[in-house]
């Protein structure tokens, strides 16, 4: 498959930031640009520094390329995002954006790969409250859960002002591909609490809602490519071993779930991990005619028990959930039911 051009990455920045527009209108999608440009153009003179704009170095190159984006979508919002057309011939597109696309071919040529990047629009989005409500972040899912077991402490410490804010910083993080740690210090100068609090807490809460909003931008994604396939897609979850996985995530690694039906674990039902803070689990998504391949099926249930008592918990483990909606014997058949051919997929 050929690398995608310049001209279409820009065209996919467009289709998410309509489709943004269109959840959560599109005054609150140019507060969100902005912001992102702020944060690009202070850290870009940053990165130049002395050397004056025409520095030609990796970071400085790529904050331009995700900057060449936001500034495209800002003033597509300013004439009227509403009004874009997006399937249109390469000399339209390229006479509404000559500059962009000018410049993302010239990064690309100097760096391969930073001009056919797009930036996260989608996943901003995930974190927006006013386009997905309470599942915009982790923090305010447990907040508006009353019977969720994290609720009281995550009120004591935050509050939902608070959590908008982190919500907010979160989704400029996300735009402008900011570092971890340059997110993490940005969530603690705006909380009293977390400067008081281990230099951990800020981290798990940039981990975790990362990844929780990576998670659904790539769940919307399946779902879109299963319904142009016609169905037969299903999701298969998947931990990550080292030596800080819990054996809830042993418990769950292995769970097969149909598009639209949420996975289980011990702390409840999730539709996208994380189910809980640390949770670094992610979802594959798997057609069901091919065969589930080993690194994908779920572990013993002796597995669980000895990582259980390695973290030194009493008694037995919890019963594990229903491992698989889709009955096992169906992965791997051909169309026809003929069972599919080792290695073939």
């Amino acid at each position: 498959m050929a690398a995608p051009r310049p001209l279409d990455v820009l065209a996919l920045t467009r289709r998410e930031a309509v489709r943004f527009s269109t959840q959560v209108g599109p005054a609150r999608l140019r507060v969100v640009l902005r912001k992102a440009q702020q944060d690009l153009e202070r850290r870009l003179r940053d990165a130049t520094g002395l050397r004056g704009p025409g520095s030609d170095s990796f970071t400085a190159g790529q904050l331009r390329a995700v900057l060449t984006h936001v500034r495209d979508v800002l003033k597509l919002v300013k004439t009227g995002i509403g009004q874009v057309s997006l399937d249109v011939g390469d000399a339209t597109a390229r006479a509404t954006a000559k500059g962009s696309i000018r410049y993302l071919e010239a990064v690309e040529k100097q760096f391969a790969g930073l001009g056919r990047a797009p930036i996260a629009i989608d996943q901003a989005r995930v974190l927006d409250r006013a386009a997905t409500g309470a599942r915009s972040s982790i923090l305010h899912r447990i907040l508006t859960d009353p019977d969720h077991p994290g609720r009281p402490g995550v009120l004591d410490r935050y509050g939902d002002a608070v959590v908008e804010n982190f919500e907010q910083e979160l989704q400029t993080g996300v735009l402008t591909q900011k570092p971890w740690s340059e997110v993490r210090q940005d969530l603690v100068a705006q909380s009293p609490f977390l400067q008081a609090a281990p230099a951990h807490w800020a981290t798990r809460i940039v981990r975790t809602e990362l990844m929780g909003a990576a998670n659904v931008a790539s769940w919307n994604a399946m779902q879109e490519v299963d319904a142009q396939l016609g169905g037969g897609t299903c999701r298969i979850l998947c931990a990550t071993f080292d030596s800080r996985t819990a054996s809830d995530s042993y418990a769950v690694h292995g769970q097969i779930r149909k598009m639209t039906e949420p996975f289980e674990s011990w702390y409840g039902a999730y539709m996208t991990p994380p189910n809980r803070p640390n949770d670094r689990e992610v979802v594959v998504p798997h057609r069901i005619e091919w065969p589930i391949p080993k690194e994908l099926q779920a572990l013993p249930d002796s597995a669980v028990a000895v990582r259980w008592a390695q973290e030194r918990r009493k008694g037995a483990p919890p019963p594990r959930p229903k491992m698989s909606t889709i009955d096992l014997k169906a992965f791997g058949l051909e169309p026809g039911g003929r069972v599919a051919r080792r290695g073939r997929r």
